[in-house]
């Protein structure tokens, strides 16, 4: 043997082990990375659709813009797509798309489930409507409580929204008094929580009547956005954050918290003594959700709970910020507002008295309105994941099986070719010849079988809530422009700043005061 080999071989029987052991890790760490690298940029069945590379490496990307940005992937998404194309790759596995066509082939695909990662992150997986990503399950649950938000049952329950309205209207008379300065993007959200708590639990929790509305359940609700999305891309804070104690846990959180237990007692009580049911006021919820001849399994506790946390928070801020959406351009646009408030006073001439919602839903004007507010609010901005369960064309493109796939409603809502001049607020072209096509692209309950069940409550609330305001109340906005409106997405928009308003007078209230 050489001297060269054998000095070779002393030097290796002398070294640490523990350097030993460190070349090792950096060895396979580094073939690690180059599998990494070849299996998800070359070898995988997406490598060939455009995208950023570390989009492609690592779901990482997205979390970066979901978290340490603050809520800027959907900007994000608008930046890839002018740079790649109408479908982005954006994870090791998920594609984007911004086609018309492709999002109704993902949307009301029904082979498609919900993505397990991204509704788990809402802890209302087992027994809610919304967290189910089970297809079957869903269209069955879907089906059971179905009847409590058709068309029919809105109507016979019209009172139960006028009541919380006419409670709104109380509120901001007593604010023109001393011309307040009021946030009605809060005031919207808490009629709209109110109205839930009403209709689908016959429970009165008197959120519109909270100082500066400011109730600490509703305010619970809108500051959890970034919380559910912090828990998307961190598991593991799903065991953590809800079993904090009292006094570790922030006020909006807490408020959360405290409703959330009002409604799990309300459950509770019920299981313990079904007929109480029949004391309620009308049919709610639980009328269908504990019919054993429409329900095959038995709800516990927790399911009613995860049902009722579920509608409360899907059934606020969207309606709330449709509301929002459209105030703000009916003030900031004297045209708009002139002819809404002409078209009201023309058709509602005693101001004492209620319009019944579906005289008000035959208002051209402001069904335009509504719609426009709708198109511009988008109700979920965050694309909703969906799994591809077979090798299916989407957008043109051949998706491979288990790929999740997703579209933002925004580039539905502002799309060019739809609607021209996109990102102006303009219900005229609602009013124009062929304009009921255009209901097809607004799609802010989605669509198919999981498009959201309450969509005739959120048309019933939009049309008494701003047909109210509108016909009663004279206001104008207080220091806000559109870049308040500007918005974080966080499933939902989160507005940068708020829409500030001046009451100045309120008309119609002579036969309220007896409502509070």
């Amino acid at each position: 043997m050489s001297p060269v080999y054998e000095e070779l071989l002393e030097s290796l029987r002398t070294l640490e082990p523990s350097r030993l052991a460190l070349g090792a890790f950096f060895t396979i760490a580094a073939g690690s990375a180059a599998y990494l690298v070849v299996s998800r940029l070359v070898l995988h069945p997406l490598a060939h659709i455009p995208g950023p590379k570390l989009a492609a490496l690592t779901d990482w990307y997205v979390t970066y813009y979901d978290l340490w940005k603050n809520g800027r992937m959907v900007d994000q998404l608008s930046l890839l797509h002018e740079q790649y194309g109408p479908v982005v790759r954006i994870g090791p596995n998920k594609l984007d798309f911004c086609d018309l066509k492709a999002y109704d082939q993902i949307y009301r695909d029904v082979r498609f489930p919900k993505e397990d990662w991204f509704y788990d992150a809402f802890l209302q997986k087992r027994w809610s409507l919304f967290g189910c990503t089970d297809i079957t399950d869903a269209k069955r649950r879907a089906n059971i409580i179905r009847p409590l938000f058709s068309r029919k049952k809105v109507l016979h329950l019209e009172h139960v929204i006028q009541e919380v309205v006419d409670i709104f209207i109380l509120t901001l008379a007593e604010k023109s008094k001393a011309r307040a300065v009021t946030n009605i993007y809060r005031g919207f959200s808490s009629i709209t929580m109110e109205v839930m708590t009403t209709y689908c639990f016959a429970t009165k929790f008197h959120i519109p009547e909270y100082p500066h509305f400011g109730h600490p359940a509703m305010l619970g609700f809108q500051e959890s956005n970034y919380t559910m999305c912090l828990m998307r891309h961190f598991p593991l804070l799903r065991h953590i954050i809800f079993r904090m104690p009292e006094w570790l846990t922030p006020p909006g959180a807490l408020g959360r918290k405290v409703f959330v237990q009002a409604l799990n007692q309300q459950a509770s009580e019920i299981l313990a003594d079904p007929s109480l049911l029949n004391k309620s006021d009308h049919e709610t919820v639980y009328h269908y959700l504990l019919n054993p001849d429409l329900n095959g399994e038995e709800i516990p506790q927790p399911g009613l709970r995860e049902h009722a946390v579920s509608m409360v928070a899907a059934g606020t801020e969207t309606v709330g910020n449709t509301c929002t959406m459209a105030t703000f351009h009916i003030l900031n646009d004297k045209r708009i507002k002139d002819k809404l408030a002409a078209e009201l006073e023309e058709a509602w001439p005693d101001v004492e008295s209620h319009m019944p919602l579906e005289k008000l839903e035959k208002l051209p004007y402001l069904t335009a309105v509504i719609q426009e507010a709708l198109r511009l609010s988008h109700g979920v901005v965050t694309p909703l994941p969906r799994i591809v369960t077979a090798p299916t064309q989407i957008g043109g493109v051949l998706v491979p099986e288990n790929t999740v796939v997703g579209m933002s409603h925004t580039f539905v809502h502002l799309n060019t070719d739809i609607f021209p001049n996109p990102t102006k607020f303009d219900p005229q072209r609602w009013l124009e010849k062929d304009s009921a096509d255009l209901l097809n692209h607004v799609v802010p309950f989605s669509k198919g079988q999981r498009s959201c069940v309450g969509v005739n409550l959120a048309w019933a609330e939009l049309y008494l809530i701003l047909g109210n305001l509108f016909r009663k109340v004279n206001m104008e906005l207080f220091d806000t422009s559109e870049r308040d409106l500007k918005y974080r997405a966080l499933l939902t928009p989160r507005y940068h700043g708020d829409v500030r308003v001046k009451i100045d007078k309120v008309r119609g209230t002579q036969n309220l005061r007896d409502i509070i």
